[in-house]
């Protein structure tokens, strides 16, 4: 898999092109910060009297490899996709290294500190399912009634799993089937593939 980078962080990125390699690595720390504790413009403003270049310019930057480094964390993209990421750029081979040994050096505590931003919900673990038909009773005589009997097992973070006991029909459970793979379907459309990008 590889992250699309848009426009804006295309250029930016590019720009690292015209730098040295020790500024890149300055570049690649602040970034480090800014996804640790967020933006500090005082540090941008030393960096534009430092390096010389502006300080919204720098600030821009820092937010293209913000971006880069938080969404392939997120992915835990390998050595391979990181640079397939960083081919359409066509920067060269030392820059790129000093991106990607800066990323996967950080990599797991960029991780860990973007999942304290996230909401911890409940995820899907395990679930259980059991069809119960009672066949005939007194007063029906021979009428079939399934009923599906379900146990949906969730966890949320490092918590003990919670069970969920659910009961339904086959017509429900059936619309419930297809209300999902519509959503599903729904989610995959490029509009709210680009929505979803700018949510997380």
């Amino acid at each position: 898999m590889i992250i699309e980078l848009d426009n804006t962080h295309k250029q930016d990125l590019s720009s690292l092109r015209s730098l040295s390699a020790e500024i890149i690595n300055e570049f690649c720390k602040i970034a480090l910060e800014f996804i640790k504790k967020g933006s500090n413009k005082k540090l941008y403003i030393g960096a534009s009297q430092k390096l010389n270049i502006a300080a919204d310019k720098i600030e821009s930057l820092v937010d293209s490899i913000t971006y880069l480094f938080s969404e392939c964390s997120r992915f835990m993209l390998n050595e391979n996709d990181f640079n397939d990421t960083l081919a359409p750029i066509k920067l060269n081979d030392e820059i790129v290294e000093i991106l990607r040994e800066s990323y996967f050096d950080n990599r797991k505590e960029i991780r860990n500190t973007l999942q304290e931003f996230y909401p911890h919900l409940d995820h899907y673990q395990n679930l259980e399912w059991r069809l119960d038909t009672q066949i005939a009773n007194r007063s029906l005589g021979s009428s079939i009634n399934p009923i599906y009997l379900l146990k949906l097992i969730t966890k949320c973070g490092s918590d003990k799993p919670i069970e969920h006991l659910l009961q339904t029909d086959p017509n429900n459970l059936k619309h419930l089937c297809n209300e999902l793979e519509s959503a599903l379907n729904e989610i995959r459309t490029y509009e709210n593939r680009l929505i979803i990008r700018n949510i997380k």
